[in-house]
C-alpha cells in the first residue's frame, strides 16, 4: 500500500482580493504609488517578516483598473479636499493661537462640520476638479462621435445643435459647467473674490488665444498686457474710496496700514476732549467731495 506521503497535496487555492481594500486602494493611489510604496515598505521591514510577504507581481493587480480615467480623476479630487481641510484648519490654528495671541478673541458660534466654511470650501474645489475632468471627457467623447459617418443623420436633423456640440469650444465650455459647484460655498467674501480671479485669469486667457492666433498684428508697439495694471489698479481704488462695501476688507487694511501720510492719525499730543476723524470718516469725505463736484 503506497504511503499517505506519496500521493501529491492538493494545489493552492487561488488568491481572493478583497473588493473593499480594491476599490480603496484604486480611488487612494495609483498603480506606480502602489508599487514604489510596497518596496519602501518591504526595505524597511525585517528579513523574517520580509519572506512572509507576497512578491510584488502578486499583490500589483490589486490597484490595477481597466477605467483608470475615472480613477484618477476622483483620486486627484480627494487629495486636493484632503490638502485644502488641512490647509484650512492650520490655518485656523495659526490665526487663533499665533496671529491673535495679545488680541482679544472673540467666541465664535458652533457650526456643525458638515455646515462649516472650510468643510464647504475644500467640497466645492474638489467637486470642481471631479466635474470639469468628467465633463471634458464626457464631451469630447461626444464630440467624436457626433462627428463620425454613423452620426450624419443626426447631424443633418438637428444642424444648430450638432454645429454646437462639435465646435472645437464644446468640451472646454461644457467643461467650465463645473464652476457652478463653487455656489456650494457660503455667499462671503472669498466666493466673490475666487470669482473675479476666474473671471479675469478666463479674460487674459482669451486675450492670449487671440494675439496667437494674429487678431491684433496692427496694434501698436506700447499696446500690451501691462496696460491692465494701471486700470486694475485704478478700479480697485475707484471701488476703494466710492464702493468700500463690496470691497476686499483684507485689502482695505492693507491699504490703510500703509498710508499714514495720506490719512493722518490722531497725534499723540493732540486734546482728548476734541473730535479727530478717522481714516474711513476721510475717505467717505473724499468720496462725498468728489460726489459733489468740488471745487
Amino acid at each position: 500500500m503506497a504511503s499517505i506521503d506519496s500521493y501529491p497535496s492538493p494545489p493552492p487555492s487561488p488568491r481572493k482580493d478583497d473588493p473593499i481594500l480594491r476599490n480603496a486602494l484604486r480611488y487612494a493611489i495609483s498603480e506606480k504609488e502602489y508599487e514604489n510604496l510596497q518596496k519602501y515598505l518591504l526595505s524597511r521591514t525585517p528579513p523574517a517578516v520580509r519572506k512572509h510577504v507576497p512578491p510584488l507581481p502578486e499583490i500589483s493587480p490589486i490597484a490595477r483598473t481597466n477605467n483608470d480615467y475615472n480613477a484618477a480623476a476622483v483620486r486627484a479630487s480627494i487629495r486636493v479636499f484632503v490638502a485644502s481641510q488641512t490647509g484650512l484648519k492650520l490655518w485656523d490654528l495659526i490665526s487663533t493661537r499665533v496671529l491673535t495671541r495679545k488680541r482679544p478673541q472673540k467666541t465664535k458660534a458652533k457650526v456643525s462640520a458638515l455646515r462649516s466654511p472650510n468643510f464647504r470650501l475644500s467640497l466645492a474645489l474638489s467637486l470642481i476638479l471631479l466635474l470639469h475632468r468628467l465633463f471634458f471627457r464626457f464631451f469630447t467623447r461626444l464630440r467624436s462621435n457626433l462627428l463620425t459617418k454613423d452620426a450624419a443623420p443626426f447631424r443633418r436633423r438637428n444642424p444648430r445643435i450638432a454645429q454646437s456640440l462639435t465646435s472645437r469650444l464644446a468640451p472646454a465650455l461644457g467643461a467650465s459647467l463645473a464652476g457652478f459647484a463653487l455656489g456650494i460655498y457660503p455667499a462671503d467674501q472669498l466666493r466673490i473674490t475666487i470669482a473675479i480671479y476666474v473671471a479675469t485669469r478666463a479674460v487674459e486667457f482669451t486675450y492670449n488665444l487671440l494675439d496667437n492666433e494674429g487678431w491684433f498684428q496692427n496694434k501698436p508697439w506700447w499696446w500690451g498686457s501691462w496696460m491692465m495694471m494701471p486700470f486694475a489698479t485704478g478700479q480697485l481704488l475707484h471701488a476703494f474710496v466710492f464702493d468700500r462695501d463690496c470691497f476686499p476688507k483684507a485689502y482695505g487694511d492693507f491699504i490703510l496700514s500703509y498710508t499714514p501720510n495720506y490719512l493722518q492719525r490722531r497725534p499723540p499730543t493732540y486734546p482728548p476732549s476734541l473730535a479727530w476723524p478717522e481714516p474711513q470718516a476721510i475717505i467717505n469725505s473724499l468720496a462725498e467731495i468728489s460726489r459733489l463736484r468740488w471745487p
